[in-house]
């Protein structure tokens, strides 16, 4: 296991998001750092409509409108001559595009927020357009992907590998674990876990959800020896790699 080293954690924000923090805050495990509010993509099927345009004007209209914040009820554009069929937009939002299948896609804001929280304690190093830089301290240890993905956990300190043992107290962490049967793993998704530590392969196809990551036998005896005094891991089995953030 390397040595404790300065990580940066970058985190992408929408332009408008809403940033709670400014740069050299010292920001706590899950405290607020941004809301940014909900977005939906609204398709409307008018393929009946815009066959009658050709492909010339639909870009002409795609060129015209995109990315333009649009109301209902405005005009869009008349098919088939000066008597044809008006054809106006359904909802206030932003115009994405006419899609290939003639969908009129239009981006609507919902009321709801999303809120962005620090996945560990940290300081804010850096705030730009679009993202948010943190700050802190980890050791990593190398691995190999089993399932690819990337996720923060807290983490129980002993190794589980009974059905029987998987309980609520999972929800939200990481879990280490030398069964990499599917029912097992089911389960695990099931009370909550996010992610699986292992140092077996399986002889399955696995097919859980869950990014799974392999150690050999030197780097399990490393996590194992110190599993009681961290935190929170991030498991990046894409990458090969585990954080281990310390108490």
């Amino acid at each position: 296991m390397e040595k404790k080293k300065k990580i940066k954690w970058l985190i992408k924000l929408p332009e408008k998001a809403d940033i709670k923090v400014k740069v050299g805050d010292i920001v706590e495990d899950g405290q607020l750092l941004a809301r940014v509010k909900m977005k939906r993509i609204e398709s409307f099927d008018y393929s009946f409509i815009f066959a009658k345009l050709g492909p010339e004007r639909l870009e002409e209209l795609n060129d015209k409108f995109r990315k333009s914040m649009v109301s209902s009820g405005d005009l869009f554009c008349v098919s088939g001559g000066l008597f044809g069929n008006k054809v106006c937009f359904p909802i206030t939002g932003k115009f994405l595009e006419i899609d290939e299948f003639g969908n009129l896609k239009i981006e609507k804001e919902e009321v709801d927020f999303k809120e962005i929280m620090a996945p560990v304690k940290s300081s804010v190093s850096k705030i730009e357009k679009g993202k948010i830089v943190l700050e802190f301290k980890a050791s990593e240890i190398k691995g190999e992907a089993i399932i690819e993905g990337k996720v923060w956990g807290g983490v129980e300190n002993e190794v589980i590998n009974k059905n029987s043992e998987l309980e609520s107290e999972l929800e939200g962490k990481i879990l280490i674990t030398d069964n990499l049967d599917n029912s097992f793993l089911l389960k695990a998704e099931v009370v909550g876990a996010l992610g699986v530590i292992s140092k077996i392969k399986g002889k399955e196809e696995l097919k859980s959800k869950l990014p799974i990551i392999y150690l050999n036998e030197d780097n399990w005896m490393d996590l194992m020896n110190s599993v009681d005094k961290v935190g929170k891991i991030l498991i990046n089995s894409r990458a090969g790699r585990l954080l281990l953030v310390f108490k």
